[in-house]
């Protein structure tokens, strides 16, 4: 699922690129191009167990809605 996400292989996901950048899909659907720091974020992501994976991304989920509310207003 997060190779579908990345727009990459699952081989790419897992060994890296040999070069180029990765593109992910945002709601948009508009690619954008992700930094080391963010490629690095989610290699350590996908080394957590499934329950700190899960806070993981509801941490990440109120951090985003936060910011929708925050920019409304």
């Amino acid at each position: 699922m997060l190779a579908d996400w990345l727009q990459v292989s699952p081989d790419e996901q897992r060994f890296g690129r040999t070069g180029g950048a990765v593109m992910a899909a945002e709601a948009s659907t508009d690619p954008v191009t992700l930094s080391m720091a963010d490629r690095e974020m989610l290699s350590r992501y996908l080394g957590l167990d499934v329950n700190d994976r899960k806070t993981v991304r509801e941490v990440v989920t109120a951090l985003s809605i936060a910011a929708s509310l925050k920019s409304r207003g």
